[in-house]
């Protein structure tokens, strides 16, 4: 089980007692003495309940927890349910996270089966010519190449496709998977309703949207202009971000015609979360072709690596 996947179920787990009306200590017990629940599971909670126990705060147990890597925005978001009291809501907002978390990376691993098996089989292939017992190459090798001379060819193509590889899963996951704009928004937009203030709000999101990219830092600058008494609109504009202005301008006329400005930052996710899945959808459909190119090229570079040889040998 992947920590994600455990993550999610852990989160599950805890929200679902707790929505029973039981302690955060007794849902803890709950799962870590379950007989059906995950041993990886069961050992976190069990872990975790025993650093309560001992009197440490929860937010504390999970960032010390080994079982389970708790991440640095789910610490955080448990450290603010602790300081309101409001641990229910707060795992709603983490479970649906950990979900979303878990669907992407199960979207990508999808998505790269197909190319990976297809990739598999052609280095098998090629791997058998090469070390098999029988001499295909012959004693003086394959029209005057050496198999040392064919492997060499090989391996550069194989280093070659790992980089493009490598190259087109980066944009895959960058592109479906870390919507972290998104993600940051969201976070803001749940942090008011549930009573922070819009400055604070924004500070913890910039943690999720990443503190040394562009969109984190705009959203540190963002903070530092609110504290400073400026509106919403003035402290995002502050730098220069074009693709989010639009967004924000659109999000806050709507706010400003319903009259429900707390939920300014939850439209602005729900805007990016329609460009999201729509660029998503896109990068589904072309995932497979471009697989394909990528295994074209791995074959091309290997015949290229064959053949020129093969005529440098001839006089060609």
């Amino acid at each position: 089980m992947t920590n994600n996947a455990a993550k999610k179920i852990f989160t599950e787990s805890l929200l679902e007692l707790i929505s029973e009306r039981l302690t955060l200590y007794q849902s803890l017990k709950v799962i870590s003495e379950s007989k059906i629940a995950n041993k990886k599971i069961a050992k976190a909670a069990s872990y975790i309940s025993e650093e309560i126990e001992k009197g440490n705060l929860f937010s504390v147990s999970l960032k010390t927890c080994k079982e389970i890597v708790f991440d640095e925005v789910y610490v955080t978001f448990s450290a603010f349910a602790e300081e309101t009291g409001n641990l229910e809501k707060t795992l709603g907002y983490l479970q649906e996270k950990c979900k979303r978390q878990n669907e992407n990376f199960n979207t990508l691993i999808n998505a790269l089966c197909y190319p990976v098996f297809v990739f598999s089989v052609l280095i098998g292939v090629v791997l058998f010519f090469m070390f098999s017992g029988t001499d295909y190459f012959g004693a003086e090798g394959l029209f005057g190449i050496s198999k040392i001379d064919a492997l060499k060819s090989v391996g550069w193509s194989f280093v070659t496709f790992l980089m493009l590889f490598f190259a087109v899963v980066s944009y895959i996951w960058n592109s479906i998977c870390e919507n972290r704009l998104y993600e940051a928004f969201l976070a803001a937009g749940f942090l008011v309703s549930s009573g922070l203030g819009i400055s604070s709000a924004i500070g913890m999101a910039s943690d999720i949207a990443g503190l040394n990219s562009k969109n984190g830092k705009t959203f540190l600058k963002a903070r530092e202009g609110l504290e400073y008494g400026m509106d919403l609109r003035q402290a995002f504009f502050r730098m220069k971000n074009t693709r989010l202005q639009k967004k924000m301008e659109i999000a806050l006329l709507m706010a400003e015609k319903t009259g429900n400005k707390n939920e300014v930052l939850l439209k602005i996710a729900d805007s990016l979360k329609l460009e999201s899945e729509r660029k998503r959808k896109l990068c589904l459909t072309l995932v497979e072709p471009a697989f394909i190119v990528l295994t074209g090229v791995f074959l091309l570079g290997i015949t290229i690596n064959l053949v020129l040889p093969v005529f440098s040998n001839f006089g060609i």
